[in-house]
């Protein structure tokens, strides 16, 4: 495990390789670097990079490096950054941190009190940042200012002077209160460089919410134990009874980190139920027997006399839209919420197993819901194939290497970081070669890079989390009909559109024609503006994706075409004649893609060398396919050994009780028992025989012994 030293120099050589390759600048690098921290962690969503310093009302100082909107919670981000670069790790002063912030603040105030835009060329990402503030103003539920530093903030800093002795304040550690814009609320957080490495290079990359319910009401929330609570139990649950003004008090201060992922991407598709509005302003005391009420879970509880105190790590599992409506009630029609008590059943969970028992429970808790399955799209078998596939298959050695490499896909937070947890030094530095950190690939990284080629850039523009549930229904529609075609090869094609994404994305910076902003919409245009040309250009071929994953680099005809088409795209998305003055919510509208795919371009020489005709792609398919069913297999056999004969024995007993079975999955049991005599069930009595235990564990069967 590393030390804070050995964390900072690893961090600081990311930016100065970030930089080297993008040349956007050291300080935009080490805001991209810490943005993607902070978003894989679930602190911030997927930002915009957006470099600004000027002046503004009365010449006030204006700074600021990115933002990003919380369209769940209304939450504003802005993000800046105090930025040192020096080897040894430096102090960075309070006074110094609050002058930073301020000046990060006062962008958003003068955008919404002084008309900042009309300050700001057109054009650029600054421009729309401003007009997008006061466009969204009525929206904003509050200012987020993040300070992002490679500093370390001193220990006897005090930056909360000058708070208005109006606003309570926060009961965070790290969060603080600064002078509210109208009627706006602004909080401060600073992220400096111990706590990224006590959070994501000492932790698992994973701040978890800590709540201390005496700070919201006194004595704690009344709550019931609901089941045995045996310490050997894997759960244990509670129902409580909430004041609706602690459940807003919640959701003002943590915003949509307190809803599980799932419930976070269902509630941006509803917002806020009128039902629910209604019964709070007009029937507030028939809330608790009106509303179902929230489901929740936590990975630590403490209960004393009948009342919770504390829970870690809280997270919403059902009930999103409850949640959102009473903090917007509150806010937006000034309700009083003194009298609307809420129904939480609270299931605390041992850490080691949140990761999955958490989704499963959301899962079941919204069964009854019109989520989709595709909402739960994170833990499906699609991620957990390529996850393997990633772990066993060697990428070709590149650039002269001697050794061979993977891509290591995370379907899951933090799981690169949490595989060298318990390891040597040595054991360490043959992973990092082995797995080298450029060759990372997270589930919403890849959601993008397939998007754009599968030509929906305006939906990638919509950010990581729109497009991850957009990619998540095509996918589970395919895998449903075709789940054989997800293999090995498809994760090498994958794979490769992951490195022309990669390239074209590092190498736009460098460009002469290149003005600044907009680099994410660039690339997920050019991208798909590559595919549908192709389409069009040599209508019987496409692109060899197995030859780029053989050289594991983009060829330089294409990096030739893709600048081009990149050029092209740039134009258009800020031409004057675009129907959205806003470059980046233009790029959001099918309108703009349909727009970009009329773009007069032609191939350039030699382009038709990296192609293949479409009957050897499909007998490339075939073959993968063939393979795959193989595979498929040899897994069902697998898990059928790997749950062992007594298992299925406890199985065979239950089944008869429950008179489940059907002739064909009986006779499959009736061998499975005797394995230990020698005997083993085929291939179809093996996908039999998972089939029956899947049709089991539903009816209450556990999955596995205990």
């Amino acid at each position: 495990m590393q030390n804070f030293e050995e964390y900072r120099k690893d961090f600081l050589e990311d930016t100065l390789a970030t930089e080297e390759s993008e040349a956007n600048g050291t300080v935009a690098s080490f805001v991209k670097i810490c943005a993607l921290k902070l978003f894989e962690g679930d602190v911030l969503p997927e930002y915009t990079p957006c470099y600004y310093q000027g002046s503004g009302y009365r010449n006030a100082a204006l700074n600021v490096n990115g933002y990003a909107f919380d369209e769940h919670d209304g939450a504003f981000y802005l993000l800046v950054a105090a930025f040192s670069g020096s080897t040894e790790s430096e102090t960075l002063i309070g006074s110094e941190a609050k002058t930073t912030l301020d000046r990060c603040r006062a962008f958003a105030s003068n955008a919404i009190e002084h008309d900042l835009a009309s300050r700001i060329e057109i054009s650029t990402a600054a421009y729309d940042l401003a007009s997008y503030i006061a466009d969204q103003a009525k929206y904003i539920s509050k200012f987020v200012v993040i300070l992002l530093t490679d500093m370390s903030l001193s220990e006897r800093a005090n930056i909360s002077e000058g708070t208005s002795s109006k606003r309570k304040k926060s009961k965070r550690t790290g969060v603080l209160d600064a002078e509210p814009i109208l009627d706006i609320e602004v909080e401060y957080r600073i992220w400096d460089m111990p706590r990224f490495y006590r959070i994501f290079g000492n932790g698992n990359g994973h701040e978890e919410i800590e709540i201390n319910f005496n700070d919201y009401i006194e004595g704690g929330v009344p709550c019931l134990l609901a089941n045995s609570g045996e310490s050997n139990d894997e759960c244990t649950s509670y129902l409580c009874t909430v004041p609706g003004n602690v459940i807003a008090d919640l959701y003002d201060e943590y915003g949509s980190r307190m809803l599980e992922g799932n419930v976070r991407s269902f509630l941006g598709k509803r917002g806020v139920n009128k039902d629910i509005r209604n019964t709070v302003l007009n029937e507030p005391e028939r809330f608790f027997v009106y509303n179902n009420g929230l489901a929740a879970t936590a990975i630590e509880t403490v209960v004393e006399n009948g009342r919770l105190i504390f829970a870690k790590d809280l997270q919403i599992v059902n009930g999103g839209q409850t949640t959102a409506t009473l903090s917007s009630v509150r806010r937006s029609n000034g309700a009083d919420l003194s009298k609307v008590f809420v129904l939480m059943k609270l299931t605390q969970v041992k850490p080691e197993l949140a990761a999955t028992m958490v989704p499963v429970i959301s899962k079941s808790a919204n069964s009854q819901n019109q989520i989709k399955p595709a909402d739960f799209f994170s833990t499906h078998e699609y991620h957990i194939r390529l996850e393997q596939i990633s772990r066993r298959k060697f990428a070709p050695a590149k650039d002269g290497a001697q050794h061979e490499t993977h891509w290591f896909y995370e379907r899951a937070r933090g799981q690169y970081i949490q595989a060298t947890m318990n390891m040597t030094k040595s054991e360490e530095r043959k992973f990092a070669t082995q797995n080298p950190k450029d060759q990372v690939v997270t589930k919403t990284d890849l959601a993008k890079v397939l998007s754009a080629w599968d030509e929906f850039p305006h939906i990638v523009s919509k950010g990581a989390e729109s497009n991850f549930s957009e990619f998540a229904k095509r996918t589970e529609a395919q895998w449903e009909t075709k789940k054989d075609d997800f293999n090995d090869n498809y994760f090498m094609n994958a794979i490769s559109l992951v490195i022309i994404y990669r390239t074209t994305d590092k190498l736009i910076p460098k460009q002469e024609w290149y003005e600044g902003g907009y680099k994410a919409n660039i690339v997920a245009y050019s991208t798909a503006l590559l595919h549908h040309l192709i389409h069009e250009w040599f209508p019987e071929k496409t692109i060899d994706l197995q030859k780029i994953w053989q050289k594991q680099k983009c060829p330089d005809v294409l990096i030739t075409q893709m600048m081009i088409i990149a050029e092209k795209v740039y134009y258009s998305i800020t031409a004057d004649d675009r129907p959205v003055e806003n470059v980046t919510q233009w790029c959001k509208q099918a309108a703009c893609w349909e727009k970009i795919k009329n773009i007069d371009i032609l191939p350039v020489n030699g382009l038709n060398a990296i192609l293949q005709g479409y009957e050897e792609e499909k007998n490339t398919k075939r073959e993968a396919r063939e393979l795959r069913k193989i595979e498929n297999t040899i897994d069902s056999q697998k898990s059928v050994l790997e749950l062992g004969e007594e298992y299925w024995k406890q199985l065979n007993i239950w089944i008869k009780q429950h008179n489940l079975a059907t002739a064909t999955e009986a006779k499959a049991l009736s061998i499975t028992i005797k394995m230990s005599m020698g005997y083993f069930p085929d291939d179809r009595q093996c996908k039999s025989l998972l089939s029956l235990r899947e049709k089991a564990v539903g009816e209450g069967f556990p999955p596995k012994l205990k």
